[in-house]
C-alpha cells in the first residue's frame, strides 16, 4: 500500500518542483561589471564623469554629457579558473555591448538654459552566468558520520507526519520522500531506513564515507536601455532610462555519495529558467562650482520586475551490496511554472574630477538591500509557500555595498591608460542555509548551496583615439571565495549534535573585451 501511495505522491508532485529560494534570489538580482572597454577598464566608476554609453544603465545623466553622436560595439571572452564541468565549457566568447547616442544641440551663446537633449539606446550583457564548480571531496564526511540522507530522512518524516495530519496530498511538497523510499529503502536497499516502530519519524539516514559535487552554469541576462537626458547650462545634467531585460539561465549539478555500508547513489539535477523584466533608472549629475570640473552624481534604480518561467528535473541512480537486486534508477521533471520576482531598489552616489585633459578620477558607491527582494504568484495554493520563501529571504540576506574606483591617464592626447577596482560585499549571511522541508519547496533534489563572500574585481586597459573614432581594450580579473555545503548539515540524533563542515571553494574568472566606437 505504501508503494502505491508513494507513486501517487510522486505523480502529484511531478509538476510542483520549483526553484524559488534565497539563493536563486541572489543570482537573479546580481549583475556583472560589463559594458564598454573604457567602462570596465575604469572599474565602472564613470557615473559622475559620464560621457560613456554604458552609464545609461548606471546613472542615465551620464549620457547628457555627450556633445556628438556616437556608436560603439564591444566583444570579448570570459574564462573561468575552474575547468569545464559536466561536459560544458570553461570559456566562452561574448557579445557584451552595442549602443548609439544621438545629440540635439540647443546650445546658446550665453551657455545658459537647455544646451543638449540626447537620446540613446544600449545593449549590455547584464549577467554572464558562466560558472563551474568542482568539489572533489565534500568536507566533514567520514566513516560513521551523517550524510545527505539525514536531510532526506527529515523531509520524508515531515511528509509522513503531514500525510497523517492532512489528507491534502499536494501540500506535502516533498519530492525526496517518494524518490528515496519507493523501491530503495528497507527491503530493497538501505539508502534511508524505514522503521515503522517509530510512527512519527519512521525514516532514518545512514552514514557516508565520501561525497563529491560538480556544477555548471551558463546562459546570460541581456539588458536593453532606452535613454533620454538633458544638459542644462553645462552644469546640471538629468537622465532617465527604461531598462528591458531578457534572461536565459541554465544549471546542471551532479552529487555522488558513498555510504559506509558500501552503497552508493548519484543525483543529476538540471534547472532551466527564462525571464523577462523591466526597470526605470533616474540620474542627476551636478558641477557645483561652474569654473571647476569636479562633479557629483546621484542615481536611483527601481526594482527589476521579472516574469519567470522555470522548469527543472532530476535523475537518480542507486546501487546496494545485494548484487542480485541490481541497481535502481528514478527520474522526473517538472512542468513549467510561471511566477513573478522583484529585485531590490538600488541607490548610487558618485564623484568625478578631471585635471586638465590628461587625468580623470572616478569614485562610486552603490547600496542595495537584497533582503527586500520578493517572489509573487497569483495562484491561491501558492500563497503560503511564497510567504515562507520571502520570509527566508528577509532573514538570510543582508544589505549589499558596492565600491568602484577608477583612473584614466592620457600619456598623449591619442593614447590613454586606465586602472580600476571594484568590490561587492556578500548579500548572504554567514549562517544562511537552503531549507527544503516546506510546502512545495521541491527544488529538484539539489540540497547544495554556497555562502559566497565578498567579490573583488581588478581591471586595467588602454584606449586609442583616431580621427572620428576610438578603440579600447580592457582586462578584468574577478576573485571570490565561498563556503560550500552539500546539504543542510545541522542535526541532533540520540543526544549528539552533528554539523557539516564547509568546503572552501572559489569563483574566479577573467574577461577580455574590446570596443570599437565612432563619432558622427
Amino acid at each position: 500500500m505504501k508503494r502505491i501511495l508513494n507513486l501517487m505522491l510522486l505523480s502529484l508532485l511531478a509538476g510542483m518542483a520549483s526553484a524559488q529560494d534565497t539563493y536563486e534570489s541572489v543570482e537573479l538580482a546580481a549583475g556583472d561589471l560589463n559594458g564598454t572597454a573604457r567602462y570596465v577598464g575604469m572599474g565602472g566608476a564613470l557615473s559622475a564623469l559620464g560621457g560613456d554609453i554604458t552609464t545609461m544603465g548606471t546613472n542615465p545623466a551620464g549620457i547628457a554629457l555627450f556633445r556628438h553622436n556616437e556608436i560603439a560595439l564591444t566583444v570579448g571572452g570570459v574564462f573561468t579558473a575552474e575547468k569545464g564541468q559536466l561536459g560544458h565549457d570553461a570559456s566562452r566568447m561574448s557579445f557584451d555591448q552595442a549602443g548609439v547616442v544621438f545629440t540635439m544641440d540647443h546650445s546658446t551663446t550665453s551657455g545658459r538654459g537647455l544646451q543638449y537633449v540626447n537620446f540613446g539606446v544600449n545593449y549590455v550583457k547584464h549577467r554572464n552566468h558562466l560558472a563551474n564548480l568542482n568539489v572533489g571531496s565534500v568536507g566533514g564526511l567520514g566513516a560513521g558520520d551523517f550524510s545527505q540522507t539525514w536531510q532526506i530522512a527529515n523531509m520524508a518524516n515531515n511528509a509522513w507526519n503531514n500525510s497523517i495530519a492532512d489528507a491534502d496530498w499536494p501540500k506535502l511538497g516533498d519530492i525526496f520522500a517518494p524518490t528515496f523510499t519507493d523501491g530503495v529503502c528497507n527491503n530493497d536497499g538501505t539508502l534511508i531506513f524505514d522503521d515503522v516502530n517509530y510512527p512519527t519519524a519512521p525514516f532514518r539516514g545512514v552514514g557516508a564515507s565520501s561525497a563529491s559535487y560538480q556544477s555548471a552554469s551558463y546562459g546570460s541576462n541581456s539588458q536593453f536601455d532606452f535613454n533620454l537626458s538633458f544638459n542644462v547650462s553645462n552644469q546640471f545634467f538629468w537622465g532617465l532610462s527604461l531598462g528591458v531585460y531578457s534572461q536565459n539561465y541554465k544549471r546542471q549539478s551532479f552529487y555522488a555519495e558513498r555510504g559506509t555500508d558500501g552503497n552508493y547513489y548519484d543525483i543529476l539535477n538540471w534547472y532551466d529558467s527564462k525571464a523577462d523584466g523591466f526597470d526605470v533608472k533616474l540620474g542627476f549629475i551636478c558641477r557645483p562650482v561652474e569654473e571647476s570640473p569636479f562633479r557629483f552624481g546621484i542615481s536611483i534604480n527601481t526594482p527589476i520586475w521579472y516574469t519567470m518561467d522555470d522548469v527543472n528535473g532530476w535523475s537518480l541512480v542507486f546501487n546496494n551490496n545485494d548484487k542480485s537486486k541490481g541497481g535502481y534508477i528514478a527520474e522526473n521533471s517538472a512542468e513549467p511554472f510561471r511566477y513573478s520576482y522583484r529585485t531590490p531598489w538600488k541607490f548610487g552616489f558618485s564623484l568625478g574630477h578631471t585635471i586638465g585633459r590628461e587625468l580623470a578620477f572616478g569614485l562610486e558607491y552603490e547600496l542595495t538591500d537584497p533582503s527586500s527582494a520578493r517572489y509573487f504568484n497569483d495562484k491561491w495554493d501558492r500563497s503560503a509557500y511564497f510567504d515562507y520563501v520571502n520570509e527566508k529571504i528577509k532573514t538570510s540576506l543582508k544589505t549589499q555595498h558596492t565600491l568602484k574606483v577608477g583612473v584614466e591617464y592620457k600619456i598623449v592626447p591619442e593614447f590613454a591608460l586606465r586602472l580600476g577596482y571594484n568590490y561587492v560585499s556578500s548579500p548572504i549571511k554567514s549562517d544562511a542555509f537552503r531549507l527544503l522541508d516546506y510546502w512545495y519547496d521541491t527544488y529538484a533534489t539539489e540540497t547544495a548551496f554556497v555562502n559566497w563572500k565578498g567579490l573583488n574585481r581588478i581591471t586595467f586597459g588602454f584606449g586609442y583615439r583616431f580621427k572620428g573614432g576610438y578603440f579600447d581594450l580592457a582586462y578584468q580579473y574577478q576573485s571570490q571565495n565561498g563556503d560550500f555545503y552539500a546539504f543542510d548539515g545541522d542535526y541532533t540524533d540520540a543526544g549528539k549534535y552533528y554539523s557539516l563542515a564547509p568546503t572552501s571553494v572559489k569563483n574566479n574568472r577573467s574577461q577580455i573585451l574590446g570596443t570599437l566606437g565612432f563619432s558622427f
